[in-house]
């Protein structure tokens, strides 16, 4: 028994399919897909139903940078960077929100799914 439910782990669902949030404009959905995550985020598998492509949806919870003020001030640095830099070798920026009602920062970003940094 075991195998088979495993199995039946990774076999596409319909809800693997379906977004579980939404940005406020409508254009960008988020799977449940977690992509990676560190100390303060977690980057989820998205969409843009703009342009119709895969996006990464950065999600920051707003309560863990309350106890350290520096940090706050770091992301907001790092996101004004990010809006304001156009090359090829850094990741795309596309939008930025903040969701007051589930004390979340989310930015939405060029996805990478294989190969590393360096690559």
């Amino acid at each position: 028994m075991p195998l088979e439910s495993s199995m039946s782990d990774h076999e596409p669902d319909d809800s693997d399919a379906e977004f579980v949030e939404i940005d406020p404009s409508g254009r960008y959905g988020r799977y449940k897909e977690v992509l990676g995550k560190g100390a303060f985020k977690k980057v989820y598998k998205a969409f843009d139903e703009l342009e119709g492509i895969e996006v990464a949806w950065n999600q920051i919870k707003v309560s863990d940078f309350l106890r350290y003020p520096e940090e706050m001030e770091r992301l907001y640095s790092e996101v004004h960077l990010l809006k304001t830099l156009k090359h090829k070798n850094i990741i795309k920026f596309y939008n930025s929100w903040v969701d007051t009602t589930n004390e979340h920062i989310n930015f939405i970003t060029e996805i990478f799914t294989s190969g590393t940094l360096r690559q």
